[in-house]
C-alpha cells in the first residue's frame, strides 16, 4: 500500500528517536533492495550523477537531482526517503526554498542541504547560509511540518583550516543553522575514533545529529548514540562498493581463466532481480 507523503515523512521524524541506518540509493533498483534491508534511505549526490557521467557539485542539475529524487522515492514507498539537494541549486535564500518545496511535493521525507558553493567549491558565508536554512524551514512548514531538515557543514569535508580548529568552526556553524530552523545536524568527514572525540562535535545537541559511515570509524553503534548520533547514512559507499566489486570481478575472470568469481551474482539472480524492479 502506497502512504501518503505525509504519513512518510511523520513516521521518518518519529524514527530519530533512536539510531537508526539510512542507506544511500542511486537509482530505482537499488532503493528497492535498500528499502528492504533498512526503516529509510536516502539519496546520494554523488551516485545520482556518476550514474549519468556526471561529477558530483550539483552539476547534475536541478532537475536531474529531483528527477533522480523522484524516482528513488517511488520505488521506496512506502520507506521514507531523505533526498540530498547538495547546496539547494540556487543562489539565493529564496530559490533554495523553491526547490526544497518541490522536493516535498514529489514525496520527500526529510531534504539534506550542505554549506560547500558549488561554484567556488568554498564554504557560504554561514550567514547566508542561515539564511538558507531558514527560508528552508519556512518551506517545510508550509508544505509538511514533519518533513526533516538536516544541515550539513562541510568543515571536515573541506579540510577547512587547521584540523584543531575543526571542531569549534564545525560547531559554530551548526550552531547557526539549529537557530535558523535545522532539526537535524550533519558533519561529513568528520570521523571520530573515541567517544570524547565524538563528544567534542555532536555532543549536547537538541536536535538528531547524522553521522556518516566509514571503515575507519572506531566507535560501535551504542557509543554514537550515547553522544545524540540518531542516523548513520552510507553517503556514496554502497554505489563505490558496488562498481569496485564489478571491476574487481572482470580482473578475476581476466586473471584466472575461469568464471567462479561470477558465483557472488547468484546472491542477487536474474529473477530475483526481475521481481525486485517490476514490484
Amino acid at each position: 500500500m502506497t502512504d501518503h507523503p505525509g504519513s512518510r515523512a511523520a513516521r521518518f521524524r518519529a524514527m530519530h528517536d533512536a539510531l537508526f541506518l539510512m542507506p544511500n540509493a542511486w537509482d530505482a533498483a537499488s532503493a528497492r533492495l535498500l528499502a528492504e534491508q533498512a526503516p529509510a534511505i536516502g539519496t546520494s549526490s554523488a551516485a545520482a550523477a556518476a550514474v549519468l557521467g556526471l561529477r558530483d557539485g550539483e552539476r547534475i542539475g536541478r532537475s536531474g537531482a529531483l528527477s533522480a529524487a523522484a524516482a528513488v522515492i517511488a520505488a521506496a514507498d512506502p520507506t521514507p526517503v531523505n533526498v540530498d539537494l547538495e547546496a539547494g541549486f540556487g543562489d539565493t535564500p529564496e530559490a533554495v526554498a523553491d526547490v526544497v518545496g518541490e522536493a516535498i511535493g514529489l514525496g520527500a521525507a526529510g531534504v539534506n542541504l550542505e554549506d560547500t558553493d558549488p561554484a567556488t567549491g568554498e564554504l557560504r558565508d554561514a550567514g547566508l547560509q542561515a539564511e538558507i536554512v531558514a527560508a528552508s524551514a519556512e518551506a517545510i512548514a508550509r508544505h509538511d511540518p514533519d518533513v526533516v531538515l538536516n544541515a550539513r557543514t562541510d568543515v571536515f569535508w573541506n579540510g577547512v583550516g587547521a584540523p584543531e580548529d575543526r571542531p569549534a568552526h564545525a560547531r559554530a556553524r551548526l550552531e547557526a543553522y539549529l537557530g535558523a530552523g535545522a532539526t537535524c545536524l550533519f558533519v561529513p568527514g568528520f570521523v571520530p575514533t573515541t567517544a570524547e572525540s565524538l563528544a567534542e562535535v555532536v555532543g549536547g545537541w537538541s536536535v538528531p545529529v547524522n553521522l556518516l559511515a566509514a571503515a575507519s570509524l572506531g566507535l560501535s553503534t551504542d557509543e554514537v548514540e550515547g553522544a545524540g548520533v540518531r542516523r548513520i547514512s552510507f553517503g556514496s559507499s554502497l554505489y563505490r562498493a558496488a562498481l569496485a566489486h564489478a571491476a574487481g570481478l572482470v580482473s578475476a575472470v581476466a586473471d584466472s581463466g575461469t568464471f567462479a568469481a561470477l558465483s557472488s551474482a547468484d546472491a542477487l539472480t536474474y529473477g530475483r532481480l526481475s521481481e525486485v524492479v517490476a514490484r
